[in-house]
């Protein structure tokens, strides 16, 4: 058996929150946007890993976990937080030097989704 991890969904209940989603990823992250979110399914690229817009699920017991937390590397975080905040995008950390050795900021999304931009510090 091969399995290679290559998508990443989040499911959403409305499809009002699933188009939330994809707004913050285009608008905010400036990230492609793929498919109708408000319909039912999008895609977007973030390097490597496809995120998966789902609404609704394929069975009925799918559950929030209390929140999403993706974690995307940068080269230079300070610029990127700069471009995002531009776009409208809300800060929730600014960049902060980590004792464990990373530069990383924190971007609030929509319905419980925090994204991380971090980068190692040499």
């Amino acid at each position: 058996m091969t399995l290679r991890f290559d998508h990443l969904g989040l499911i959403s209940d409305t499809a009002e929150k699933n188009q939330d989603l994809a707004d913050f990823f285009s608008r905010v992250l400036g990230l492609e946007v793929s498919g109708d979110a408000a319909d039912g399914y999008a895609e977007v690229k973030a390097g490597a890993i496809t995120i998966a817009l789902h609404r609704g699920a394929m069975i009925d017991d799918v559950t929030p976990l209390g929140g999403t937390l993706l974690q995307f590397s940068s080269d230079d975080v300070q610029a990127d937080i700069e471009a995002i905040r531009a776009r409208g995008g809300k800060i929730a950390l600014e960049p902060t030097t980590t004792d464990w050795g990373t530069t990383s900021a924190y971007v609030a999304g929509p319905h419980g989704v925090l994204v991380e931009l971090f980068s190692e510090n040499s």
